[in-house]
C-alpha cells in the first residue's frame, strides 16, 4: 500500500468487519485501508509514534488523513491545519490506517477495551461518572480489561458470522470471563490450531507488555485488536507458508516501507493496540498502569487458555 496512495470519497465503502467502535468507518476498493473518523489528538499521536519504535510496531500503519468535505477531493496524508486540543471527532476528517483484517479469507476479531479507568482528564462529570458506572459493572473494574465486540466466523451452514455487541462482554465477571475467549475461538477450526493461537496470543500480549512498561504514555480506550484466521484450510495453509518463507533481505525490507512492493501473504492471526482518541505522550510520568492491568490481564487469560 504505497504512502502515495489517492483516494477519492466516492470511491470508498462501508467497513463491515469492525468489532465494536464508531459509526461511519469507511474502507477502500482494495481493502487494505480503513477510513475512520478521528481526533487531532489521535491524529498527533500517530505522526509523533515514530519517536517511540517500539510501541509503533504495535499500532496499525499510519497513512494520514483524508478529508471528506469535498466528494471530489483526494486523499491528503499531511497535518491538519486545524487546531490540536480539539477534543471531538472532526466530522470532516478522517484518519487513514492499515486494515488489520485484510490478507485474512475469514477474520475473526476481538476488541478489547483497556483501563478501569476510561475517561480522560478533558472528559465532563456526568461522563466521568458514567464511564465509571460501566468498569464498576463490568470486567474493566477488577481487571483493567472488557470485552468490547467480537465477530467469529461460524461456517456457510450456519450462516457466516455471529456478532457479539459491546453488552455481551458486560455481562462476564471475572472469574467467567475467560468463557469470551474460548467463544472467540469457536470458529471451526482444529483444536490444535486453537491452541497454536492462544500460544500466539499470549506471547504477543507479553510483548506489548513488556513495551509498555517502558514507555511513558497514557491511553484512555484504548484497545487491543485480535484478529486470527476462521477459514480453517487458511489457516492451515498460512500456518504451512510460515514454516517455508526466508527472512527479508535489508533491500526487501526498505522496499516494504517505501510502499514500492505489496506482497501476498497468507496470515494466521494478528495483534494490534488501537483507538487513541485519548492518548497522549507524557514524558515523566512513567507507564500507563491503568492500560497494563488490562495487558496483563489478556497475557494470563490467553496463557490458561493455552
Amino acid at each position: 500500500m504505497p504512502a502515495t496512495k489517492k483516494l477519492r470519497r466516492d470511491e470508498l465503502k462501508a467497513f463491515d468487519l469492525a468489532a465494536a467502535g464508531h459509526d461511519g468507518v469507511l474502507s477502500d476498493e482494495s481493502g487494505q485501508l480503513v477510513i475512520k473518523p478521528c481526533t487531532h489528538r489521535e491524529v498527533a499521536f500517530y505522526e509523533t509514534a515514530s519517536l517511540h519504535p517500539e510501541f509503533a510496531a504495535w499500532m496499525p500503519t499510519f497513512y494520514g488523513t483524508l478529508s471528506l468535505n469535498d466528494p471530489n477531493e483526494t486523499a491528503a496524508e499531511k497535518e491538519s491545519d486545524a487546531p490540536r486540543d480539539k477534543p471531538v471527532h472532526d466530522r470532516h476528517t478522517s484518519i487513514v490506517l492499515q486494515n488489520l483484517t485484510a490478507g485474512f479469507v475469514k477474520p475473526c476479531v476481538l476488541d478489547v477495551k483497556l483501563g478501569a479507568q476510561l475517561w480522560d482528564e478533558l472528559a465532563p462529570l456526568e461522563k466521568r461518572k458514567r464511564l465509571d458506572a460501566v468498569s464498576d459493572a463490568t470486567t474493566s473494574r477488577a481487571l483493567g480489561m472488557r470485552v468490547a465486540g467480537m465477530r467469529v466466523w461460524k461456517g456457510e451452514e450456519k450462516d457466516g458470522y455471529q456478532v457479539y455487541d459491546k453488552f455481551y462482554g458486560r455481562t462476564f465477571t471475572a472469574e467467567n470471563v475467560i468463557e469470551t475467549l474460548k467463544e472467540y475461538l469457536s470458529a471451526p477450526i482444529e483444536d490444535a490450531e486453537r491452541k497454536v493461537l492462544a500460544e500466539r496470543f499470549t506471547k504477543k500480549a507479553e510483548e506489548i507488555k513488556k513495551v509498555l512498561e517502558g514507555q511513558e504514555s497514557r491511553m484512555y480506550s484504548a484497545s487491543m485488536l485480535f484478529v486470527y484466521e476462521g477459514d480453517s484450510d487458511a489457516l492451515k495453509a498460512a500456518l504451512e507458508e510460515e514454516k517455508t518463507r526466508k527472512p527479508k533481505t535489508e533491500e526487501e525490507l526498505d522496499e516494504e516501507e517505501s510502499g514500492d512492493e505489496e506482497e501476498d501473504i497468507k496470515k494466521a492471526e494478528e495483534l494490534k493496540l488501537i483507538d487513541f482518541a485519548h492518548a497522549d505522550w507524557t514524558p515523566g510520568l512513567g507507564a500507563d498502569e491503568n492500560v497494563l492491568q488490562g495487558v496483563r490481564s489478556m497475557e494470563r487469560l490467553w496463557k490458561e487458555l493455552a
